[in-house]
Parts: C-alpha cells; sequence; structure tokens
C-alpha cells in the first residue's frame, strides 16, 4: 500500500539497483487521473478557445486582457503536452498543482487589465473544486491545492486590489469552496480505499477458493486411486478371506478419512466467510458424543488402535449439535491420525458449568512450539490450508463460537490430550477467522 492507501500495482525502479531510492509509486489511481488529464486536456483547450474566440468577435481585437486569453491556451496546450511525457508521470501532481497555480495568476493578471474582480474569484474558487472532483491524489494534495487557492487569492487583493464592496463574501464564498472541496476529497478518498478493500477482498476470496479447489482434488486423488486399486482387488476370484477383511477394513478407513477431510474444507470455507455460528438447541451430549466414539471405534479398529471411553454422565444443555459432532470427531481425528498401534481415550466430564471433552493418546511428544501451533491455522503453502492441523483449527473455531475455550497439554509421561471445554449454555457468538 502507499501512502495515500492504494494498491501499488508497479514501481519505477532503480535502473542500476546500486541503492533504493525513494522513487514515486505508480499505482492504478494514478494512471486513471492521467487519463482524466488528458481529457481535460482536451476539454480545456476547446473551452479557451471558444472563449477566445468569442472575445474575438463580439468585443473586438482590442478588447482589455483579450492577449491573456491566448496566453492561458498556449499554457494549456504546453500541459497537455507534457501529460504524454515521463517526466510528468513522474511528478504529475506537483505539475498539476503549478499548472493551476499558473491559471490563478492568470486571472489575476487578466482581472487587472478588465477591471472585474469576479474573474478571478470564480477562476481561483473553480480550482480546487476541479481538482477534488476529478483528480485522485490525496487529501494531502488536495489541501495543498487549498491553501495555494486561498494563498494567491489573497496575494492577488493585495498585489492587485481591485476595489469592490462585496469582497467580504467573495472571501466567504472562496473559503466555502476551498472547504467544500476539501470535504469532497475526503470523501471519495475514502470511498475509493473502500472499493479497494472490497476489490482486494474478493480477489482473496477467489484465491482462496481457486487453491482450496486445487488442494481439494489433491488430497482427494490419493484416497481415490486407493480406492480404486482396493476394489480391483475385491474382484479378484483367487483372494482369500483373510485379505478380503483386510481390503474392506482398508476401504473403509480411507472413506472415513476422506470423510472428515471433505467435511473440513468445508468448514474451513465457512470460517473464511465468518459464517461458523452456532445454532444452540437443547441436547443430551451424551448420545451425540457416544454416536462420534462409535464411529471413530471402527476406524481405530481398521488402524489396529483401541478406542477406550471414559464418560461422566452430563446434563442437557444448549448446544449446536453439529459443531459438537464436529468437535469431538476432530479431536479423536487427530490423535488417531499420528498413533499407531496403541491406545487413545475418550473423556468427558463435568466442569465449572461446563463440559470437559479430553481425547489422549500415547504417541510422541511435541515440541513447544508445535504446542502452541497445534490449533492455529495452518501454515498456507500458496495460499492452500494443508489438510494435517486442519482439523484441530476447525475445532477451536467451533468451540470458541460457542464460548468456550481448548488446549493441548503433555501426557504424565509421554503423548499428547486435547482438551475443549463448552459452556451448558453455548452463546452465540460469531466465529473468528483468525
Amino acid at each position: 500500500m502507499n501512502a495515500n492507501g492504494n494498491s501499488a500495482r508497479s514501481g519505477l525502479k532503480n535502473p542500476d539497483g546500486a541503492r533504493a531510492t525513494q522513487e514515486p509509486v505508480w499505482t492504478e489511481d494514478d494512471e486513471e487521473s492521467l487519463r482524466v488529464l488528458k481529457l481535460g486536456g482536451v476539454l480545456g483547450i476547446f473551452m479557451l478557445l471558444a472563449y477566445s474566440i468569442y472575445d474575438q468577435h463580439t468585443p473586438g481585437r482590442m478588447a482589455r486582457g483579450f492577449d491573456f486569453h491566448w496566453i492561458a491556451l498556449a499554457g494549456t496546450c504546453l500541459f497537455f503536452g507534457l501529460v504524454w511525457t515521463n517526466s510528468f508521470k513522474r511528478y504529475w501532481k506537483l505539475w498539476t498543482l503549478c499548472f493551476n497555480l499558473f491559471l490563478m495568476w492568470l486571472f489575476i493578471i487578466i482581472s487587472r487589465s478588465t477591471g472585474d474582480p469576479e474573474s478571478r474569484f470564480i477562476a481561483i474558487a473553480l480550482c480546487p473544486m476541479a481538482t477534488a472532483s476529478f483528480v485522485s491524489w490525496s487529501t494531502r494534495w488536495q489541501f495543498a491545492m487549498a491553501a495555494t487557492s486561498v494563498l494567491t487569492y489573497a496575494a492577488g487583493q493585495y498585489v492587485v486590489p481591485i476595489e469592490s464592496p462585496f469582497g467580504v463574501y467573495r472571501w466567504m464564498g472562496l473559503i466555502a469552496a476551498v472547504t467544500f472541496a476539501q470535504y469532497t476529497a475526503i470523501f471519495i478518498d475514502r470511498y475509493r480505499r473502500r472499493l479497494s478493500r472490497q476489490v482486494d477482498d474478493l480477489e482473496e476470496a477467489a484465491r482462496f477458493r481457486q487453491s482450496q479447489i486445487a488442494t481439494m482434488a489433491h488430497d482427494i486423488r490419493s484416497p481415490v486411486a486407493a480406492l480404486s486399486g482396493y476394489v480391483n482387488l475385491l474382484e479378484a476370484d483367487d483372494l482369500e478371506p483373510k485379505d478380503r477383511a483386510d481390503v474392506l477394513g482398508r476401504i473403509g478407513s480411507t472413506a472415513w478419512n476422506m470423510d472428515v477431510l471433505v467435511s473440513n474444507v468445508l468448514d474451513y470455507y465457512a470460517v473464511q466467510e465468518h459464517d461458523i455460528v452456532p445454532a444452540p438447541v437443547e441436547l443430551d451430549p451424551n448420545v451425540v458424543i457416544a454416536e462420534v466414539a462409535e464411529d471413530c471405534a471402527l476406524q481405530a479398529g481398521r488402524r489396529r488402535l483401541k478406542l477406550r471411553s471414559d464418560f461422566a454422565r452430563l446434563p442437557a444443555c444448549r448446544l449446536d449439535p453439529r459443531h459438537l459432532e464436529r468437535i469431538v470427531r476432530n479431536l479423536l481425528a487427530y490423535s488417531l491420525g499420528r498413533v499407531a498401534g496403541s491406545e487413545v481415550v475418550l473423556r468427558t466430564a463435568l466442569g465449572n458449568q461446563s463440559i470437559v471433552i479430553s481425547v489422549s493418546d500415547a504417541g510422541s511428544s511435541l515440541s513447544p512450539a508445535e504446542m502452541n501451533a497445534l490449533f492455529d491455522r495452518p501454515v498456507q503453502n500458496n495460499g492452500a490450508a494443508p489438510a494435517r492441523g486442519l482439523g484441530l483449527y476447525i475445532a477451536r473455531v467451533m468451540v470458541e463460537a460457542a464460548g468456550g475455550q481448548v488446549e493441548a497439554r503433555h501426557g504424565a509421561g509421554r503423548g499428547l490430550t486435547l482438551v475443549a471445554e463448552l459452556p451448558l449454555d453455548g452463546r452465540q457468538q460469531k466465529a473468528r477467522g483468525a
């Protein structure tokens, strides 16, 4: 982001690369302003030419201040020619300010010749209003334009005074014009920044969906290929019953992992859209947790593991049944996936007006850094969140959405214990995507 809040798409680079320099950054807003200036140059030349022709044929060639109209036309043509140069692009804001200063002083000189105080007032008042409406050059440059207009008008009144009974009113009008122009610039700048953020969010969402679709396809491709291979083995006529049972177990384990993966990816989409909001209902948590434990016990058996349950009698509570199921399943899925040939224990207990769910295993210990990042959003690779660890992040988001908390701690000897604490009366609270 540059100082004006615009996304920098490209910059002016030091060709020799010897040292970093404070070069102006060219943005899309700058490009748009340049297009407006080019169009404004054409319109300005046309209007000044028409004004000069009118002055020539109506008052005559000897009209007072007539020659200065041709100077204004020549200056505008010069400015319009500079718009197409690289030097102008580098310092276009300063060039624009200087051109407006040139026009203001030119009309001060014209007003001295004509004795008309209105022309200088109108020209000086219009310059900041025009830049605020059509030039995207930040509120600071617009403030500089406003200050230049006020100071130029004051200098013109001092150097080339024109007596008029309405001088105070013109000063009031000029202050009102520059104030209105400044607020217009602030409003347009804020609106442009908001649009820029919305565009960035849409682009980020598009990249996220694209990367997640690619990741999901990659993560599912291998299990699907394995399922296809297992089916081919089952079709063999000479397959022994023991081998057939083993293949069926592998098919069931692969399908179970795919179901968990797809569910987590879909939940991850919802988290990115800030759409994980619990819908608590009155339920018996014992039933939900027991059903999840029964399903996970089948998966544990396929992996030659033992899932032991130690349930306390939990009271009825208000929780989202789907979120409760996803929390318990993801805690168990992580432990079942990281250990082999040992036991996983699922426990429930009643805490201080809360349900405590813990999953313990006898796997290897984790480092302090791994423990601290266990429930964090998985580190993204090219915008895609990896499947491993995604379930714990989803569990954390759902627990926090219900007003609870999660933690991980090492066992007494080795292993890992994952704990989720849910209030008995889960309050609706929109999930954070952090």
